[in-house]
């Protein structure tokens, strides 16, 4: 049932005559410890369960330490003992902290206001449950949390003075917006790389990433940074399980840091994204429970929130609220949620996107929903009512659903853009797997506002750990019926992990001057139940690069926002496993489940090594392949940038070739034409390839062949041709390759 359609129940009577619920910026911001700095004391607002008989917040002198427990230190309980016991007051275990009862405001939020407390100082809640239980726990609205089990610290707003005004001002025109502007660009302009800080570099943090922001930049590729999550965690890691919403991972380097990262990247003309996850809490350092009506129960990743159950108003906020928090103190240029399908109300959805619409109106919002493309996620409300009336529609929506156990879903969600799923999982099968061109078709006409990519972090670590050249190599030289294993799951992984390791041989030294007897002793030793000669392995390497830049090239010119996994600019070869360290052993699974399920350990210490970006250095034949593909992708975004077609035109008509298994795609914006002529086939057409759905009028010139030897291909048909008519095909396509034509 959707939002227009509950009117009937009386869900939308009287709307106008509701409490105003307009959540203004400065609601948003109140929650949590906020230090004025005129006054020189902090206010504290929580929310925590309706019907506790007490709440508390304890304030620590951070003498103390690191207060690496948030439950280390003893509280006295005062009570009166009766027919009902009365907690009368809670006292601090000695004079190096202070305790201030919090007043109850209704509807489970307690504030204590003008407490002497400075930036840095400790501080936790104390919360006496309507059982008297008295729980000892962490703001889930911490700023700044040193450790995921220990006590908050209470954040300085004005820790950073930021640099590049004329950006946030919306005076540089390489920013990105959300609606196209004259002087700022649209999201067509959008080509995202996709980055894991401890991965990035060998350090793992903000600070050291400073370097890898001149790379991309100066790489003239990507337009924006898109960081996989920030929010506190135990370790390094991916960034998913985290549990502190608000708080940045003090592993790698803490908020001033990544403050600093962004506004680095705002100075080299970098849009920043970063990742949220609002469709679980992680596993490890989860307090929620204890604090209040937060979540509905455990879910496969960790704690499920409570969005749309009893006391659900707060909850859905704190998410909200997140989101405005990244948007407004790291000065973001965009956000993506994390599997949003997930989140279990597509009102909270909807709510985000209101407010950050109401609120940081450039920003703009990308999905990962995997709904098979479900249009109400990225479809705006036709008559979309003002901010206040929308919030009031979702509250009451929500309270519908809540009073009456009757799922309701709005027409409309309104994201921006989202990853799109099918466009993935199709071109990632014609590479790897073979072709299904009739779906590839599909998917290329009907993807043009959502963001594409060949592989994620996703796809390649939640698999095995290996990137696409890898996996090609293990295809193309069929490695599953060449290694040994006791299922199909663990010969599929051996597969796997053999591309992966040739590969890495296949671009050493050590490849050109091993003799047959020392190759094969080789391939003997990494698990290969069969002999592969050099040539063969030459082939496949050869084979997959041309698949890699034949990937890219499909993602690149196909309409809208675009994206790739670190590295994958430049053919990286280094692993990407899943990987993280939880605080509790304990919480772990058993390292041998995990090698079953993933092929590899994925404990922070053994596995992050491996997935260090450069840490496989081409010496070999293929020295040069790494420069190859950069200039590759560079020289496709300068033909995207001087072709308005492929930045915003429209796909007027495909054309598959099945007997060839080539694709082409047919764009126009005004008088810019451009034919992409897609090989997915094995075949060489050497001046010798036309198709009948060649447009009939116009000359055409050749102007990008991935087959050229500037890229590492081994196009012999020489200089591009600029006479190419209906009548006069005769065009060389490379097997595994592609070749843009652009009308005269």
């Amino acid at each position: 049932m959707r939002i227009n359609e509950v009117s009937s129940y009386g869900i939308l009577q009287s709307i106008n005559n509701r409490p105003n619920f307009r959540r203004d910026f400065a609601i948003h911001s109140r929650w949590g410890a906020n230090f004025n700095k005129q006054t020189g004391k902090t206010n504290f607002q929580l929310f925590s369960y309706p019907d506790a008989k007490a709440v508390f917040v304890e304030i620590a002198d951070k003498t103390l330490g690191k207060m690496s427990n948030v439950k280390e230190r003893i509280v006295q309980v005062l009570a009166a003992a009766g027919a009902v016991l009365t907690i009368k007051e809670i006292l601090p275990q000695d004079r190096h902290s202070r305790i201030y009862r919090m007043q109850h405001d209704g509807a489970g939020v307690y504030k204590a206001d003008g407490i002497t407390a400075k930036p840095e100082d400790k501080y936790r809640y104390i919360i006496v449950t309507a059982d008297n239980k008295v729980n000892l726990v962490k703001d889930p609205y911490a700023k700044k949390q040193e450790n995921i089990n220990g006590w908050s610290s209470i954040y300085d707003m004005n820790n950073y003075e930021w640099k590049n005004t004329a950006w946030l001002d919306g005076k540089d025109s390489r920013r990105i917006v959300r609606n196209k502007q004259a002087n700022l660009r649209g999201l067509e302009k959008l080509i995202v790389d996709e980055i894991n800080i401890p991965t990035l570099t060998k350090n793992g943090t903000f600070a050291a990433a400073i370097s890898k922001i001149d790379e991309i930049a100066s790489a003239g590729i990507a337009t924006a940074i898109e960081l996989l999550p920030v929010e506190n965690t135990y370790s390094m890691q991916w960034g998913y399980d985290g549990v502190d919403k608000f708080a940045v991972n003090e592993k790698l380097g803490g908020a001033v840091k990544l403050k600093e990262l962004i506004d680095y990247a705002h100075g080299k003309g970098l849009n920043v994204i970063i990742d949220m996850v609002p469709n679980h809490i992680g596993p490890d350092g989860d307090y929620l429970p204890q604090t209040g009506p937060y979540e509905k129960g455990a879910g496969q990743f960790g704690g499920e929130f409570n969005y749309e159950g009893k006391d659900n108003r707060y909850v859905r906020d704190y998410m909200v609220n997140a989101a405005l928090w990244w948007a407004n103190e790291f000065k973001v240029d965009g956000l993506r949620l994390d599997m949003t399908k997930m989140c279990g109300s597509d009102y909270l959805l909807k709510q985000i996107v209101s407010e950050v619409n109401e609120h940081n109106p450039m920003v703009f919002l990308i999905a990962e929903d995997a709904r098979e493309n479900k249009e109400s996620v990225t479809r705006y409300e036709v008559g979309k009512p003002d901010h206040e009336t929308e919030l009031k529609l979702i509250d009451m929506s929500v309270d519908f659903i809540t009073n009456n156990n009757w799922s309701t879903t709005p027409q409309n969600i309104g994201f921006d853009s989202e990853w799109d799923f099918r466009f993935m999982h199709t071109l990632k099968n014609a590479i790897i797997g073979g072709t299904n061109l009739d779906v590839l078709d599909d998917r290329i006409k009907n993807s043009n506002y959502r963001v594409k990519y060949v592989m994620s972090h996703d796809e390649i670590g939640n698999e095995d750990g290996t990137r696409l050249i890898p996996k090609i190599i293990s295809r193309y030289l069929d490695l599953y019926n060449k290694t040994y294993g006791e299922s199909e799951a663990e010969k599929g992984q051996k597969a796997a992990h053999l591309g992966q390791k040739l590969a890495e041989f296949i671009v050493s030294k050590d490849f050109e001057v091993f003799s047959d007897e020392e190759l094969e002793r080789f391939e003997k030793n990494i698990g290969l139940n069969c002999f592969i000669s050099k040539k063969d392995l030459r082939d496949a390497f050869c084979t997959a690069f041309a698949k890699q830049k034949l990937a890219f090239a499909t993602v690149m010119t196909v309409p809208g926002p675009k994206m790739f996994f670190q590295g994958d600019e430049e053919a990286d070869l280094s692993y990407f496993k899943f990987f993280r360290t939880f605080s509790n052993p304990k919480a772990e699974l058993p390292t041998e489940e995990i090698i079953r399920q993933k092929g590899y350990d994925t404990n922070e210490i053994v596995a992050r090594p491996d997935c260090i970006v450069g840490r496989i250095k081409s010496d070999g034949i293929f020295k040069n392949v790494n420069n190859k593909m950069r200039h590759f992708n560079r020289k496709l975004v300068s033909i995207l940038n001087s072709n308005p077609a492929l930045l915003e035109g429209q796909i007027v008509g495909t054309y598959t070739d099945y007997n060839n298994n080539v694709h082409i795609h047919h764009l126009k914006c005004d008088d810019n034409e451009i034919l992409v002529i897609k090989n997915f086939g094995q075949g060489f057409y050497d001046k010798n390839y036309g198709y009948d759905g060649f447009p009939q009028y116009g000359v055409w010139e050749e102007i990008l062949s991935s087959d050229a030897k500037e890229f590492g291909g081994e196009l012999k048909a020489g200089n591009r041709r600029k006479d190419i008519t209906y009548n006069n095909q005769n065009l060389s396509v490379a097997a595994n390759s592609v070749v843009i034509l652009r009308k005269i």
